[in-house]
């Protein structure tokens, strides 16, 4: 059933979603109530492709204690009018998630949040609780376009070639995911350098946005071919595969295997077979984690 023009829905469950990069230092002094409709112009030269974005990492976890600091208030209070919150009082705490390794200062509040890291005092997670609903939907090309103008507000100081959409029509959002290039043929891009963002598919308003920054740490010599990453989890483990194996070039963080202390990303070869995946280091062989499949 079609939505009623200018009817409000919810979208909480949205959250659990997402979402990137950090802003660039001193960045926010040029931001100002309205300057969303003065957007500087900026060169977008990106390559797009048409991707299935794997489930992304779900909002910070609240800690015990409340706390109040008043640049971060104000940072958190911009970034919240810009991008469509009703700003408020807020309720202030500090959280903590996986891909940062500083605190987090969460602003909450009447109709979604806004996190800001403590240290570089960046825009790290934005939350939208609902939407207008229209009618009409955008297409995917004016999505992207807005998809632009929000990352322009951020000022990054970090180049992405490349943008990775998708929309879906059945929920009314888009996934929108400008990503670094971190190879030289331009092929290979980074989930870890990324700002990953969730739009109204029929008013383009930001949903949701998180910035990710784990760098890209740098790997030495040769990289080595499919088959060498699959024999060599089989030599370095002594294991036997029932089913063929498969591997894959792909960007990982350590978090994904268990080193949660290590917020850096490398290339990897993805090695899945009898309903495991094994990660091994791109350059050196060395097998450097592995999970269940059905887990990732």
């Amino acid at each position: 059933m079609k939505q009623k023009k200018n009817e409000t829905i919810p979208v909480l469950w949205i959250v659990g979603l997402l979402l990137v990069l950090t802003a660039a230092a001193g960045g926010l002094g040029l931001l100002a109530k309205g300057d969303l409709l003065k957007l500087p112009d900026f060169d977008f030269s990106f390559r797009e492709t048409v991707v299935e974005p794997e489930k992304l990492p779900e909002a910070a976890s609240e800690t015990e204690e409340v706390y109040v600091d008043e640049e971060l208030q104000k940072i958190a209070n911009t970034y919240g009018e810009i991008f469509g919150l009703l700003v408020t009082e807020g309720k202030a705490s500090l959280v903590q998630d996986k891909y940062c390794p500083d605190d987090l200062y969460r602003v909450e509040y009447d109709n979604g949040e806004v996190q800001i890291n403590s240290e570089s005092k960046e825009l790290y997670w934005f939350a939208r609780s609902n939407v207008k609903a229209n009618v009409l939907q955008m297409t995917e090309r004016q999505l992207v376009n807005k998809a632009k103008e929000y990352f322009s507000i951020l000022q990054l100081d970090k180049e992405y070639g490349n943008i990775a959409r998708k929309v879906d029509r059945q929920n009314n959002i888009a996934t929108v995911i400008f990503q670094r290039v971190v190879d030289e043929d331009g092929e290979l891009y980074s989930d870890y350098e990324a700002v990953k963002m969730i739009l109204s598919a029929q008013s383009g308003e930001l949903m949701n946005l998180k910035i990710f920054d784990l760098p890209l740490v740098e790997q030495e010599g040769q990289k080595i071919g499919q088959s060498a990453a699959i024999a060599a989890v089989q030599d370095q483990l002594l294991l036997t595969f029932e089913e063929q194996a498969k591997a894959e070039l792909v960007v990982a963080s350590p978090i994904l295997w268990g080193d949660e202390e290590n917020y850096t990303s490398r290339i990897v070869w993805k090695v899945t077979a009898d309903h495991m995946l094994y990660y091994v280091d791109a350059y050196s062989g060395d097998v450097l984690g592995q999970l269940e499949a059905d887990v990732f």
